[in-house]
C-alpha cells in the first residue's frame, strides 16, 4: 500500500489573473472538488510540490493540511503546466478511503527474460500502467510484472497476466499486450544503387569530334 503523504496548504483568497501574484512569489494556486462539497480554492508551496512529484509521491493518497481546519484527504486530479514545464494550477478532488475508484497504477518490470539473454530479442514494453478499480487506501506505489517466463521470440504478457492486489479489480482490456520480445533487428549490407552499378558497367560514350574549320566551310 502506498504511503499516503501530508501536504501543507494554505486558504486561497488571491484569485483570477491576479494569480500570476502567487507564481511570482513561489506559491501555486490550487482547488480541491468532490464529495459534495462547495469547491476550496487553497495554495501552495511550489518548491514542496515539486518535491512531491520528484518522490512520485504524486500519485498517492493525500492529507492536505489547512491551519485551523481538519485535513482533507484526496488525490491529485489534475495539473496545469505552462509550455515551459511550470505549474500554473492543481485540482485535488477528495477521497474516502474505503471509496472505490479507478485509478492508473505504473507498472513495475522485475526479472530478466531468457528472450532477451538467450535468443538476443528486444524486450518491447508496449504498456507502462494498468487502470484498475480499488478502494482509495488500498493504491499501490507500481504493479511488479515477472518477465521471467518470456522464454522465446514474440514471447508476450497481456494485462491479465499481471498478478493483482487483493480486491483490485482489472478495468484495462485483459487481451492488451503489456511487454513482448520482440526479434533482433538484422542490418542488411550496404548495396549499390542500382543507377549507379549501370552506370558504372556502361562503356564510355565515344566523343564526337567538334566539326573544323575546312569541312565547315
Amino acid at each position: 500500500m502506498a504511503e499516503r503523504t501530508v501536504l501543507e496548504v494554505q486558504p486561497r483568497t488571491v484569485m483570477g489573473k491576479a494569480t500570476r501574484r502567487l507564481r511570482r512569489e513561489g506559491l501555486i494556486p490550487a482547488n480541491v472538488y468532490g464529495h459534495k462539497q462547495d469547491p476550496m480554492p487553497i495554495q501552495l508551496d511550489a518548491v514542496i510540490f515539486d518535491r512531491l512529484r520528484r518522490q512520485h509521491a504524486a500519485r498517492n493518497i493525500i492529507n492536505l493540511r489547512l491551519p485551523d481546519a481538519p485535513e482533507q484527504t484526496a488525490l491529485i486530479r489534475h495539473v496545469q503546466h505552462a509550455p515551459t514545464g511550470e505549474v500554473l494550477h492543481v485540482d485535488f478532488t477528495r477521497v474516502s478511503l474505503r471509496e472505490r475508484l479507478e485509478v492508473k497504477v505504473p507498472l513495475h518490470f522485475v526479472g530478466e527474460a531468457p528472450g532477451v539473454k538467450i535468443q538476443g530479442g528486444i524486450l518491447l514494453h508496449l504498456l507502462d500502467a494498468l487502470t484498475v478499480e480499488c478502494t482509495a487506501a488500498s493504491i499501490v506505489e507500481s504493479l511488479d510484472v515477472d518477465i521471467t517466463s518470456l522464454e522465446d521470440i514474440d514471447s508476450t504478457l497481456h494485462a491479465k497476466d499481471v498478478k493483482l492486489p487483493n480486491g483490485y479489480k482489472l478495468v484495462t482490456d485483459p487481451e492488451e499486450p503489456i511487454v513482448k520480445v520482440s526479434a533482433p533487428r538484422v542490418e542488411l549490407p550496404e548495396t549499390a544503387a542500382p543507377e549507379a552499378e549501370a552506370a558504372e558497367e556502361a562503356p564510355a560514350a565515344e566523343e564526337t569530334p567538334a566539326p573544323s574549320e575546312e569541312s565547315a566551310e
